[in-house]
């Protein structure tokens, strides 16, 4: 059970790639770059409003050191991709530590947190499908030293 779970995230990962290059090849512009005091920073590279669907979005998100969100569920699949530093998500009470080129996953319903130690991380996030990400770019605003 568990290979053929981590050969359906394989697939799921590789499919999501191809798409992504594929579909960011049509539509090159990010959104700008949105800042929260207490959360970081998040750049949407791809959501609906460059795709024209919401089947997948993708953001570059940064976390600042000594971050804890608050407990919280996806109605899609999280996919995390570690750029730099160590990021824990915490799903269903359990922690995972990731860091520099590690990927991690999140499934709908579970119940997450996710936090950083005492340096910055910087995440590359997928959401399958893109909703979560266009959720979460609302209330952030744009960093206008970008």
């Amino acid at each position: 059970m568990i290979a053929r779970v981590g050969v359906a995230l394989l697939f799921l990962v590789s499919c999501g790639t191809a798409f992504l290059i594929g579909r960011t090849a049509q539509a090159p512009t990010p959104g700008p770059q949105l800042t929260n005091r207490t959360r970081g920073g998040l750049r949407m590279l791809l959501d609906a409003p460059q795709l024209g669907g919401s089947e997948v979005s993708a953001g570059e998100r940064t976390y600042p050191a000594n971050y804890t969100s608050a407990e919280h569920t996806h109605q899609s699949i999280e996919i995390i991709y570690v750029l730099s530093g160590e990021f824990q998500h915490e799903i269903n009470g359990q922690t995972h530590v990731l860091t520099t080129g590690m990927l991690g996953f999140v499934k709908p319903g579970d119940k997450v947190r996710h936090k950083t130690g005492a340096v910055p991380a910087k995440t590359l996030m997928v959401w399958v499908p893109g909703g979560d990400g266009t959720d979460l770019a609302k209330g952030w605003v744009s960093d206008p030293a970008h």
